[in-house]
């Protein structure tokens, strides 16, 4: 669980933020939470997007394992 502070608020939240969180405006803010919410929702189904979305991370990582880099969340 995280705990985001701004100026107006605190929210907890257990998303991982992208780097770029606090460069983004209020509507690209809003426009990643909706397309992770719908990420998440779709990983808790039994689709073939779902499918999908599983075969592209596991491709992604591969081709990133074969770059050199690592998770981060690995060395957490």
């Amino acid at each position: 669980m995280v705990l985001m502070r701004t100026a107006e608020h605190s929210m907890r939240h257990d998303y991982d933020l992208p780097p770029d969180w606090d460069a983004m405006s209020d509507e690209e803010r809003s426009r990643w939470f909706t397309q992770e919410r719908c990420r998440r929702q779709t990983m808790a189904q039994q689709t073939p997007a779902r499918d999908e979305l599983e075969h592209s991370a596991a491709r992604l990582a591969r081709v990133l394992s074969a770059r050199g880099y690592e998770p981060v969340a690995a060395h957490r």
